[in-house]
């Protein structure tokens, strides 16, 4: 249908009456609104991923990796954050997607993964929406350029299911792509850019087009196609997403049967029978997928996701719908930053200026918005947007309400009903767009303008009252209130700005010239204008990182992968945080996913607190767990951690000599090598000097180098260390891997890059404080950008138990192996099984991989071959191909009884109910193929029979 500019028949059902006729364009000429609106939409992809399509830079914000060590002492020491509150993409969505598709693309698919918390799955269930098809490019594009494809993706998806949705509402062309402009630019669409979220939410305008199919056309395709649409959004990974939006397509699906067909029972029945059934035929189709998660999900720590009515976005928060940044900016270089309650990318509700003027236009004109559209569809949309508004940002009894369904609102933040929310305004935004464009000038009835300004004047009055609520938030901090209020301002006015000029464009349309050029014209400027705001508030938003930035290999990487084996590392505060080492194939016990109850509850026997406290979920393992005490817990023995890192500033652990001078100082001077003997002699983990100039600030620049020497003037270890957290008064302790060193040492001190460093002295030279070893199965064999030690008493990752003991009560087990009261060569069990002979056994492994493990095993009697991965509830195990029980071991961990003898144990990723549900997959799709084809076979020879047969000549 061409983009006329026609007037509404107020009169005549739309579902039925042909498209409004306009003026005609030549047939080689294309629309020319359409050519604007699709501009706009080129501009908004292309010019707001920017660079990271042409593969100049990522879509990443691995500049927040500049916190932690060794990145923030190596080639990202000067690299800054550009977007706050991204760290789950960096730490999590983005590594596993990298891992996923480098394994794809070797030829393997990895259902698990073995290298964050014990072992969590991976492709196996749709958690991390791998399997979504618009994140196609992890599977085929190198991961640093994979990001900015799947947004591009994820804008062409969401524009063309509005556009089908919006044409079968039958507006026009250029009505329906500005919809899916004004969607693929929604808040939820762009905040939540390389999580799974936003790939669910992707999908929402296509469920709605596949629901109106079958309120038309009942029938096995569109049943088919509503399964096809809802199966991919279940593997977008985020299921809440899901919920809210199958919820609201139901009721429209409801809505729309009884106003479309009456008191026709029957043909509602079968519409609202074939809609249930394509939403379970969905189900159905991903069940390969979604029975292995319900079986995980039974087995893993979930906490911290309770909702309680007030968990709402704050009213106020509305001002954000026109001016995204209006309570801060998410730029750490460009203060104010985000300073509201929750953070950013939870409360921020931008639909835009002109999409909101546009929307209030369609809501204002109820009439003929009525009429343009199928019956009951603008009531429905008024209405749901109103609810989901209430319910979003006001809470009270509507959200108690939901909240005692279970799961959907129970369990998840209710903002994450705006990505239903976003298209819902998009939708009547295209209707108010559509309504401008046809409409000529006419006479609108007195209670029609009564009603038109009582909604402006309801808007402007709301408008009014949010920014004063607006206005409280910014100036609750008086200290930081000027800049908060110039801030808030300068946004409010922005958007203001945008609004005013739309609606400028609105009137010109409604009562302005004839002339349809003209008017193409001034329809033109507003999907100019929605791009146009819109990119002015995600180009900010997008982070853009150089590839060389991209995760970079460090001396830390490249030593764990020479030294780690099969076993694995662990990390303090600030080093190598979340699971950004998983890319690399390096097991570690720390990681952002959800984790196996027992094994999460083996890890919380340590000192500290291990998971992050309420209300945050327990999905992600501290780096700080062990409440600054050295990494000698026994259980950290069981989970095979060989290796623990910690940042350079972090003091060695071991005993401290300080020697705070005899009064004096010396200056260290830049290039200047000062050598120092070392009291007590080796050996030794750190020296440090004492600065004592007051009002010392890091440069992050200058670097004290320490060079030890033997006796015989060799080099007994050296290092060195930014001066990161260097502080007047307290020793300034530069770790070395010098617990090798005996007898009388010398040090060599250099600072490099810098102003001149005034320290403590002894004797004219600087006063040296060391820290010592100790007996505490530590040893510090690293000491570059990061600090590596070696824990010598840890357990090997597969071991072989001679002894097993069986403890019921998991308190017992618990205190058992937090006291290191179990025997290397023993196991606990929670209960009996085969006794185990207490000989020894040699183990070895064979393979090591995603899916599959292997062992080989020579035992001279029988035991336990205990396996230290979380693996229990979800793998199987053979021993020489043969069934057997996979148990519980140390509580957590995975365990299988092997007789004496030579053996082969394999151990296999089978969770319960992935067999069923690839067969149901399987089933499921071969019975919507036959359907299809069997309709469309029936239907075309109905048709055949229906048309007589010719006449013989007489």
């Amino acid at each position: 249908m061409s983009t006329a500019i026609t007037s509404a028949d107020a009169a005549t059902d739309r579902t039925t009456r042909p498209p409004a006729k306009g003026p005609r364009w030549p047939r080689r000429l294309p629309d020319p609104l359409v050519c604007a609106v699709v501009v706009a939409i080129a501009a908004f992809a292309v010019l707001g991923i920017g660079s990271p399509l042409w593969g100049r830079t990522a879509l990443v914000e691995t500049g927040l990796l500049n916190h932690v060590s060794p990145y923030n002492d190596g080639q990202l020491r000067d690299i800054g954050q550009q977007t706050l509150d991204l760290g789950d993409t960096v730490d999590g969505a983005i590594p596993n997607a990298w891992l996923f598709g480098e394994a794809v693309r070797d030829g393997e698919y990895p259902s698990w993964n073995p290298y964050v918390l014990g072992g969590t799955p991976l492709g196996g269930t749709p958690n991390q929406g791998l399997n979504s098809p618009v994140a196609l490019p992890f599977w085929f594009l190198p991961a640093w350029l994979a990001p900015a494809f799947v947004k591009l993706l994820e804008i062409l998806v969401a524009v063309g299911g509005a556009y089908l949705f919006l044409r079968l509402l039958r507006l026009g062309r250029a009505a329906a792509l500005l919809g899916g402009l004004a969607y693929a630019t929604s808040a939820f669409m762009v905040v939540w850019t390389n999580w799974p979220q936003s790939r669910v939410a992707a999908f929402i305008p296509a469920l709605f087009w596949a629901f109106e199919r079958l309120v038309r056309h009942p029938r096995a395709r569109e049943l088919a196609l509503l399964a096809l649409v809802v199966a991919a959004l279940l593997l977008g990974g985020f299921p809440a997403v899901t919920g809210y939006a199958v919820l609201t397509g139901a009721a429209y699906l409801t809505v729309r049967a009884f106003a479309e067909h009456g008191p026709a029972m029957r043909r509602i029945s079968a519409t609202m029978v074939a809609g249930a059934g394509g939403v379970l035929a969905g189900v159905a189709l991903v069940a390969a997928q979604l029975l292995p998660w319900t079986s995980v999900m039974s087995t893993v720590l979930v906490r911290g996701r309770e909702q309680t009515p007030d968990l709402h976005i704050p009213p106020e928060l509305l001002l954000t719908t026109i001016a995204p940044y209006a309570f801060g900016t998410v730029d750490p270089a460009s203060p104010p930053t985000y300073y509201h309650v929750r953070i950013f990318l939870e409360e921020v509700s931008y639909v835009g200026a002109a999409v909101l003027v546009l929307a209030i236009a369609a809501i204002a004109l109820a009439r003929p918005a009525r009429a343009l559209l199928p019956r009951a569809t603008w009531a429905f949309f008024v209405a749901a947007t109103l609810f989901w508004g209430v319910v979003a940002f006001a809470g009270g009894p509507p959200l108690w309400l939901l909240q005692r369904l279970p799961y959907l609102f129970s369990d998840n933040s209710v903002e994450r009903v705006r990505s239903v929310l976003g298209f819902l305004v998009a939708v009547l935004a295209a209707a108010g767009f559509e309504l401008l464009v046809r409409h000529r000038r006419s006479a609108p009835a007195r209670a029609g303008r009564i009603y038109a300004a009582a909604v402006w004047a309801a808007v402007a009055a709301g408008g009014v009252a949010v920014y004063l609520l607006g206005r409280g938030v910014a100036t609750a901090d008086a200290g930081r209130a000027a800049d908060r209020l110039a801030q808030l301002d300068a946004e409010v006015l922005l958007g203001l700005a945008f609004a005013v000029v739309t609606l400028g464009c609105a009137a010109a349309l409604w009562w302005g010239p004839r002339r349809p050029a003209l008017r193409v014209v001034i329809a033109a400027a507003i999907p100019m204008l929605v791009a146009v705001q819109a990119l002015v508030w995600v180009r900010p938003y997008y982070p853009r990182t150089e590839r060389e930035n991209f995760y970079p290999v460090t001396d830390v990487h490249t030593y764990l992968a020479g030294h780690l084996g099969h076993e694995r590392w662990f990390g303090s505060n600030n080093a190598l945080f979340g699971g950004i080492h998983m890319q690399y194939k390096l097991r570690a016990l720390h990681g952002h996913s959800f984790v196996d109850r027992r094994f999460a509850e083996l890890l919380e026997a340590m000192p500290g607190q291990q998971f992050s406290p309420p209300p945050k979920p327990a999905t992600y393992l501290r780096t700080e767990p062990l409440d600054g005490e050295p990494p000698t817990s026994p259980i950290l023995d069981r989970v095979s951690v060989s290796h623990y890192v910690t940042p350079p500033e972090r003091v060695p652990y071991g005993p401290r000599r300080v020697d705070e001078g005899d009064g004096g100082t010396v200056s260290l001077r830049p290039g200047q090598t000062v050598t120092v003997p070392v009291p007590g002699g080796g050996p030794l983990r750190a020296l440090g000097v004492t600065p004592v100039a007051e009002g010392i600030t890091p440069t992050r620049r200058t670097r004290i180098d320490v060079v030890v020497r033997g006796a015989d003037e060799a080099v007994v270890a050296e290092a060195g260390r930014y001066d990161r957290g260097i502080t007047a008064g307290r020793p300034f302790f530069v770790p070395l891997a010098a617990e090798a060193a005996r007898g009388p040492l010398t040090a060599e001190i250099t600072v490099r890059d810098g102003p001149a460093l005034e320290v403590a002295a002894r004797g004219g030279a600087p006063a040296l404080s060391v820290v010592g070893t100790a007996d505490d199965g530590l040893r510090l064999v690293f000491d570059d950008s990061s600090v590596i030690y070696e824990r010598t008493r840890a357990l090997p990752r597969v071991r072989w138990a001679a002894h097993a003991t069986v403890e019921p009560s998991g308190e017992r087990r618990l205190a058992r192996l937090a006291a290191g009261t179990v025997a290397p060569d023993e196991v606990l069990l929670d209960r009996a099984g085969p006794a185990a002979d207490g000989a020894p056994a040699r183990v070895r492994w064979v393979a090591d991989g995603f899916d599959d493990m292997e062992v080989a095993v020579e035992a001279r009697g029988a035991g336990y071959l205990v396996l230290a991965d979380a693996i229990q509830p979800t793998w199987r195990v053979t021993v020489d191909g043969a069934a057997a029980e996979l148990v519980r071991a140390d509580h957590g961990l995975a365990a299988v009884a092997v007789p004496a003898g030579t053996h082969t144990v394999r151990f296999t990723y089978a969770p319960r109910g992935q067999a069923l549900g690839r067969w149901v997959t399987l089933a499921t799709a071969a019975l919507l193929l036959a359907a299809v084809v069997g309709e469309a076979w029936w239907r075309r020879r109905r048709r055949r029979a229906l048309v007589p047969a010719p006449r013989s000549a007489p």
